[in-house]
């Protein structure tokens, strides 16, 4: 967790391969897929993802009218697998809508789109006619991208051709609607490499090093607030050796443990750590082992290396070169995390070499140390197709963050203003009464329609509810699955200003999707902004423990 910390979601980062392959665009694969449905003249209502896991929306970059004759779906993707959505809307009058089948949009720092390809096949419709909906017959009834001949490395969903597509070559048709009959177009779609990817290797096993290491961190809590604070900054939250009980006792098998260490460096190029962080560390550390708790420490908050990768590469090195000696002979259940939730020119395809000169350097001292690596965007899981791992390494484990949905988990934090501002959502929705927008956020588009359909949709379409994050735990778990890494959820969690019981539910509801894929996770955090302890009344936060351990 950052704190101050940024809107994620106003982020669109340079991440990816860089320009290869003689591609105007910069290359990188594809975890969503995209499905737009625009009208000139029909208004288009009741969109609603009815098969699969996906989120539709009104497209908020459009202005007001437009939106209401448009709609926007994505759906998670991946390259190793089809997988299948089915969307359905109704259109109150005759005409045509245009169906385009895309990638996603996304651009790099300097404002380069992505290319983002995707494969698409077996478009089926109902209420409304439609041919050629398996690309057998090439491009007929079609417009823009390309269609292409199967293959047996990536078999069609039936068939022997599918339809390829980025975000600026669409492939695209009309689609003759009547006017109060519903529409559902399902369809399949998986991301396609790109020529030359350097895919990490699969690993087969089961019970590597990592994958026996993933079983002892389950449960487990954020220190949060405390030892990554910069000296003299006064919102340090201290933690002791009676918190390390107290998470003992209430069911947690682990602590992660966010550390500032760059603020303890001396000069370079040795970078000096000084013997006062490892002592504070230390104390966390032993106490935590000693009482049966797994450990992790991370750099946190290193804002001038996410900044400057390259010119703060040989500090990074250095720390984690010197905490590594510290720790060289500290027992198994101690795990080190390379860096917490790297971010702006700290992007996936930037980390990977550096993660693996780092790993390397880490293993000099600690062989068989188990080590949390992140994909960049705040390590979001959508970036985990980027992430190249060392292939003979097989004692890493992979971390994802997740707080969706956003404007429910962060209502009222202070460091991601004014976004945030708007109080009083809950979980799920919708809210018995509507909720207004704040005044702060009546000009972003985004917001304010993330809103209009949490006063309006469904538990099931909700965009405060399970769907905010169920598609895409399963989407990390089954990235884990087929690359053979165990994947862990270093954070999640909602900050106090949200109701109590919608806490409780959400916590609840996030760690059923976890069991669900039998993922672990540590929450954010333990006695700080999104506590789970009550350290005024010793006791867990209203429902906390119900939600993370059952009645």
């Amino acid at each position: 967790m950052v704190s101050p910390k940024v809107l994620p979601s106003a982020l669109l980062l340079a991440i990816g391969m860089p320009i290869a392959w003689g591609q105007t665009n910069p290359v990188k694969v594809a975890s969503t897929a995209r499905l737009d449905l625009v009208s000139p003249t029909v208004i288009l209502t009741n969109g609603q993802v009815v098969a699969g896991e996906g989120q539709i929306k009104r497209p908020d970059w459009l202005g007001a009218g437009t939106q209401q004759k448009s709609y926007s779906a994505e759906f998670p993707i991946n390259h190793f697998g089809w997988r299948e959505v089915a969307v359905r809307f109704v259109p109150t009058a005759g005409g045509e809508v245009e169906c385009k089948l895309m990638g996603p949009w996304q651009q790099t720092a300097n404002g380069r789109l992505y290319k983002q390809e995707v494969l698409w096949d077996r478009l089926e419709v109902t209420g409304a006619p439609v041919t050629n909906a398996g690309f057998e017959d090439g491009t007929a009834g079609w417009r823009g991208g390309s269609v292409i001949t199967a293959t047996a490395e990536t078999p069609a969903v039936e068939g022997r051709h599918y339809g390829r597509a980025w975000h600026n070559q669409p492939l695209t048709r009309s689609i003759e609607v009547s006017a109060g009959v519903p529409v559902t177009l399902r369809l399949h779609a998986r991301a396609m490499l790109p020529e030359g990817y350097p895919e990490m290797r699969r690993i087969m096993d089961r019970n590597t090093p990592a994958h026996v290491a993933a079983r002892r961190f389950m449960r487990g809590a954020n220190f949060g607030n405390y030892l990554e604070v910069p000296p003299r900054q006064t919102w340090s939250v201290k933690h002791t050796t009676n918190d390390l009980m107290r998470v003992r006792a209430e069911g947690f098998d682990h602590v992660r443990i966010p550390c500032g260490w760059h603020h303890y460096t001396g000069p370079g190029p040795e970078h000096q750590l000084r013997e006062g962080i490892f002592d504070k560390v230390d104390v966390l550390v032993t106490n935590a082992l000693t009482a049966g708790l797994s450990v992790l420490v991370n750099v946190h908050h290193f804002d001038a290396f996410t900044s400057d990768p390259a010119g703060q590469k040989e500090k990074f090195l250095a720390i984690w070169r010197q905490i590594a000696a510290h720790y060289a002979d500290a027992p198994e259940g101690l795990a080190f995390e390379l860096l917490n939730e790297p971010r702006d020119k700290a992007t996936t395809a930037i980390m990977n070499p550096i993660y693996a000169q780092a790993i390397a350097e880490i293993r000099k001292s600690n062989p068989q140390r188990t080590i949390f690596v992140g994909p960049g965007k705040w390590n979001a899981i959508d970036e985990l197709p980027q992430l190249i791992l060392p292939n003979d390494d097989a004692n890493l484990i992979v971390t994802v963050h997740s707080y969706d949905p956003f404007y429910f988990t962060h209502q009222g934090a202070n460091w991601t203003k004014p976004a945030t501002d708007t109080r009083g959502i809950v979980f799920p929705g919708p809210p018995a009464t509507p909720v207004q927008p704040a005044t702060t956020v009546s000009s972003n588009r985004q917001v304010v329609n993330w809103i209009r359909d949490y006063n309006t949709l469904p538990p099931g379409q909700n965009p405060s509810s399970r769907k905010a994050f169920a598609g895409k735990l399963r989407a990390a778990k089954e990235w884990s699955e087929y690359y053979g890494r165990p994947i862990h959820v270093g954070e999640f969690g909602c900050f106090t200003s949200a109701d109590a019981g919608s806490r409780a539910r959400y916590y609840a509801e996030f760690r059923r999707a976890l069991n669900e894929h039998g993922i672990g996770w540590a929450i954010w955090d333990w006695k700080a902004g999104f506590r789970y302890w009550d350290e005024a009344k010793g006791q867990p936060m209203p429902g906390m423990r119900e939600a993370l351990f059952g009645p």
